[in-house]
């Protein structure tokens, strides 16, 4: 999308101590998140106060173009485990969160955020594309989706990332380099100025509520 055609929009924490603004405020993909990473924070939050968490939650990215920060004194950066794969940005006074980092998978070209766990002013109307991680997902935490969109139980295996390739919106979000410099910040560069992120030492596969 060109660059004069994308419209800014915030994203904010519930309590409005917390606010991003990006650059283009239209989502590139939607997914339901079975993995047991994003249960776990998203537990985590919603056991320091912020909103209960959805079994499957949804997620969105957002390009990482952050052209506006507010509220950066009640950040705080969050990793489950030393040596993390992902890292989240909470507002320490809600617990909502404003968005997560994967640098493996995100390559400093989007970044996640769960509407849910926030106010999203963006444009989310992008249609649900994939499930992803349903090998962490089972229906004791909640009844088996039926949406029609293709379903990935992991991607260890190469079939996996063929098909995962093949849905234009994960090849135009995943593993992607940027492709024009940011007006703002990266979103990573968003983390780093927060300092050392805080290390919770979640045990694997141990639901955070019970």
């Amino acid at each position: 999308m060109p660059l004069t055609a994308m419209k800014p929009a915030n994203i904010t924490c519930a309590c409005g101590a917390c606010a991003l603004t990006v650059a283009d405020g239209k989502i590139t993909m939607r997914i339901l998140c079975g993995c047991e990473d994003c249960r776990q924070a998203l537990q985590w939050g919603h056991s320091k106060g912020g909103v209960k968490p959805d079994p499957l939650p949804q997620a969105v990215y957002f390009r990482s173009d952050v052209i506006d920060v507010k509220g950066r004194d009640k950040m705080t950066a969050v990793q489950l485990r030393e040596n993390a794969l992902s890292t989240r940005v909470y507002c320490t006074s809600c617990y909502s969160v404003l968005g997560v980092d994967a640098p493996a998978a995100y390559m400093d070209s989007v970044f996640l955020n769960f509407p849910k766990h926030c106010v999203n002013g963006g444009d989310l109307s992008a249609p649900l594309s994939l499930m992803l991680f349903m090998h962490d997902y089972s229906e004791s935490l909640g009844p088996i989706p039926d949406d029609k969109v293709p379903v990935f139980q992991s991607l260890r295996f190469p079939q996996e990332m063929e098909r995962l390739f093949a849905i234009e919106a994960a090849a135009n979000t995943w593993f992607k380099e940027p492709t024009e410099s940011p007006t703002g910040i990266r979103f990573s560069e968003l983390i780093k100025s927060l300092g050392p992120p805080l290390i919770l030492n979640l045990d694997r596969g141990k639901e955070v509520l019970v």
